[in-house]
């Protein structure tokens, strides 16, 4: 028996320009951030993925039924995407943490090489890849992340997306130290 899946936990695509894919992607598609990250400065998927994620942004927009899109701020490393495209990696959601590590299970059942589970506190993945080399991940969200209860971690937020927020992006805004603890005061927000 296969995996179960609940269909796309996001698509992670690359931009040269994170300023301009939010003002495109929030105000020309209406579709509403929901997650900003800025990685460690110490690539978090060292020897998963081609490149060096260390110290990138990584926003996440909310394109309807619980789907998103995703986007690494990877400047002038990004591959040229004129009438190509170009993904860095498909994640596939699942329904619970329990239902992730069935999947790890059952993926190295079949010989699949997969990663341990990466807390990356909004949501918990492994990652795999398939027969053509396909970067791809099992995931589950941590929360019900929206605009309205959104997960903010960058620090330094391009100004659009800081715009969209109001002051609402220095309430909701989460902070991490080394081993991933989370100082996020929910009493700031309201919550």
């Amino acid at each position: 028996m296969g995996i179960k899946s609940t269909g796309m936990h996001h698509l992670a695509l690359c931009t040269k320009d994170m300023e301009e894919t939010v003002r495109f992607w929030s105000g020309v598609m209406g579709c509403p951030i929901v997650t900003t990250l800025h990685l460690p400065p110490v690539d978090p998927f060292a020897g998963l993925t081609w490149g060096d994620l260390a110290d990138k942004k990584h926003y996440f927009f909310d394109i309807g039924n619980g789907d998103r899109v995703a986007f690494f701020d990877l400047k002038d490393e990004t591959p040229e995407t004129k009438d190509k495209g170009f993904a860095h990696h498909v994640a596939l959601g699942v329904e619970s943490e329990g239902a992730l590590l069935e999947a790890k299970k059952h993926l190295e059942s079949k010989g699949v090489e997969v990663s341990d589970v990466i807390d990356h506190l909004f949501c918990k993945s492994i990652y795999f890849r398939d027969p053509n080399g396909v970067f791809l991940e099992y995931s589950v969200y941590t929360g019900n992340w929206t605009f309205e209860t959104p997960f903010l971690q960058d620090p330094n937020p391009v100004p659009s997306a800081r715009e969209l927020f109001g002051d609402r992006y220095d309430k909701e805004l989460r902070h991490f130290t080394a081993g991933h603890v989370d100082t996020y005061d929910a009493s700031r927000s309201g919550a």
